[in-house]
């Protein structure tokens, strides 16, 4: 199916980052925001990846293909590209909790689907996904970016932490002992 619609904006930084912070609120009559109309927020599918390299023609060639293979009405997809680089490349993967700072970019696949979706629905929309991330995943570095958690990953604390995951699990240790702050990938109490 074609898109229903599409738009591309400038926005400043902050401009950006007030755009996120908003989504799924919207401006009513008097002015003042409120929630969405819908109680019930779209059912959403992700996997991302970094990336040390540009991605080979084809690689973009199958994604382009992939975007458009089989999109149902129910779905909204995206690709985002988050150039990494610049200052994050400045600080040594093992100077801080987070590794990922000799990436080039980051590529997250993402489909929202309607609440009311049938399972059929929201099952194509998951392969969707998987489909998407496994055509570049070859040229991935296998590193993901945990503030999108992927409960699929064989290997969720080398993607999310690397080589500092054994430094994480002694702070961790330290400062929450009694396993506070848990969820299915987090870092375990030693």
């Amino acid at each position: 199916s074609d898109p229903i619609r599409a738009s591309a904006e400038h926005m400043s930084f902050s401009e950006t980052r007030r755009f996120w912070a908003e989504l799924g609120v919207v401006e009513n009559r008097n002015g003042r925001d409120s929630p969405a109309p819908s109680a019930q927020q779209p059912h959403l599918f992700t996997r991302s990846e970094f990336f040390k390299r540009p991605l080979p023609p084809d690689a973009g060639a199958a994604l382009v293909e992939n975007f458009l293979k089989g999109r149902t009405p129910a779905e909204s997809r995206e690709l985002d590209f988050m150039p990494w680089g610049g200052a994050y490349n400045r600080v040594r993967p093992d100077a801080t909790a987070f590794v990922h700072s000799d990436e080039l970019f980051q590529l997250k696949h993402s489909v929202a689907v309607d609440p009311e979706a049938s399972m059929r629905e929201k099952a194509a929309a998951h392969r969707w996904v998987t489909r998407s991330w496994a055509a570049v995943h070859p040229w991935g570095s296998g590193r993901v970016f945990q503030n999108f958690a992927d409960p699929e990953l064989e290997d969720w604390a080398g993607a999310y932490y690397g080589p500092n995951y054994q430094r994480l699990l002694r702070v961790k240790s330290q400062y929450d002992p009694a396993d506070f702050f848990h969820s299915q990938q987090s870092l375990p109490v030693r």
